[in-house]
């Protein structure tokens, strides 16, 4: 039973190269349906936000490697694997454990303590168990995670203050516009992310808010949430040039925003500044639009720059949290190792119980004047007998997984008994 994560994240890989291997919500369920069907005796989960792709396998066979998941991932986007295998990272076992304990906890994100990505982790969760890509270790492994998420939240400050992606996008532009009051704001898409920068502007006093989204009625019900208005997507670049601020975080596989509509929109401003924070993954805004006079453009990468300078203030609480975490991934451990001898203590009580019914079947014809009654009593001894005799084996083969020797201990059950087709 083996533990492997590929993965590249906001720190490994620029926005350019995390883009073009991100998947969106309908290609995550046709990228499981053909990693399943291509490795089909293993488990996965595909996590895809703005700031990371993983990819998190079990697998009881080794029948996936790096470079399988590079292969299919090559397949999937039509990219070449050498325009992106050197960002990538791979852990296997307790530090696989450990990775998706700290990615679901923030520890690994790129705000330190943002709430997002526990939803994130769930909705990836959920949609591979959903597509039957999950079985019983990956779902103890994304459900103890989940667990661990929220007692690191709960028990520690990690997650006071404004931490989120959203917030910090404000906090970014109050250092262009110190007054937010009489600016205008154009939020495109009307997601989780948006909704949250919605809300943060409308705290630091942001009174006119125009919402664009492909459904129409969730623009509509973002916009009313906050006292503002739903524009039809397809008139967003008419409504461009009122926007001082433009916040865009939409699922589009390309830009929505080109530098042609900007230049109309700064035309129309005449001159006045655009202040643009594009948190999409793939990115919204063509990046050729920041070289644009009287245009300030931001992408999530930008964002780095603001989370570190609060980094050393917090490294005290992170070291806390990350002996929490190694405790839990200790413990996550000590049930892998205990269900890799569950196979061969199933495979010994099977083998048991077969010699039980062919010493039964060669006793019957013996007795054949013992009335059924008395039978059943000798066929339920037998087996109270062999289960018995199981259960100090079963006991030591789970104190043995706990102490290390889960794999010595399969071995010589399985020569002691002659037990085949079972792999540690």
């Amino acid at each position: 039973m083996n533990l492997l994560v590929v993965g590249l994240n906001h720190k490994s890989a620029p926005v350019e190269i995390r883009e073009k291997l991100a998947f969106g919500t309908q290609a995550v369920h046709m990228a499981l349906s053909q990693f399943t069907a291509r490795f089909t005796s293993t488990e996965v989960v595909i996590l895809s936000t703005c700031n990371r792709v993983e990819i998190y396998i079990s697998e009881p066979n080794e029948e996936a490697s790096c470079e399988d998941v590079y292969d299919f991932l090559s397949d999937f986007h039509g990219l070449e694997k050498s325009k992106f295998v050197q960002y990538w990272y791979h852990y296997t076992g307790a530090d696989a454990v450990n990775h998706i304990f700290q990615v679901t906890s923030s520890l690994d994100s790129m705000v330190l303590g943002e709430s997002q990505i526990i939803s994130q982790v769930k909705e990836a969760y959920s949609v591979a168990k959903e597509e039957n890509c999950t079985d019983k270790v990956l779902n103890q492994l994304f459900q103890h995670s989940l667990t661990v998420a929220k007692k690191i939240h709960t028990d520690s400050s990690i997650g006071q203050g404004k931490v989120s992606i959203s917030s910090v996008a404000v906090e970014f532009a109050k250092k262009i516009f110190q007054d937010f009051e009489d600016k205008k704001v154009f939020i495109i898409g009307a997601g989780e992310m948006c909704e949250l920068v919605a809300k943060s502007l409308c705290e630091e006093g942001i009174k006119s808010v125009m919402v664009t989204n492909r459904s129409y009625d969730n623009a509509v019900t973002l916009a009313e949430k906050y006292g503002g208005s739903a524009i039809k997507y397809d008139l967003l670049n008419d409504y461009l040039p009122k926007a001082d601020i433009v916040i865009s975080s939409t699922s589009a596989p390309h830009y929505v925003i080109d530098p042609e509509n900007v230049a109309k929109g700064i035309k129309e401003r005449r001159g006045n500044p655009m202040f643009l924070i594009d948190i999409a993954v793939p990115r919204d805004i063509d990046p050729k639009v920041g070289t644009m006079n009287n245009i300030y453009l931001y992408n999530i990468d930008d964002i780095q720059t603001v989370v570190n300078q609060n980094a050393d203030e917090r490294e005290k609480e992170i070291c806390a949290c990350k002996e929490v975490i190694e405790a839990e991934v200790a413990k996550f451990m000590m049930w892998l190792e205990e269900i890799k001898v569950a196979p061969v203590v199933a495979e010994l009580r099977k083998h048991f119980h077969k010699v039980g019914e062919e010493e039964l079947s060669r006793l019957r014809p013996k007795l054949k004047e013992m009335n059924e009654d008395d039978w059943s009593q000798v066929v339920y001894t037998m087996e109270r007998t062999i289960n018995k005799l199981l259960h100090e084996p079963a006991r030591v083969g789970k104190q043995e997984a706990k102490n290390g020797g889960g794999h010595k201990y399969v071995e010589g059950v399985k020569k002691m008994f002659g037990i085949k087709g079972v792999r540690y």
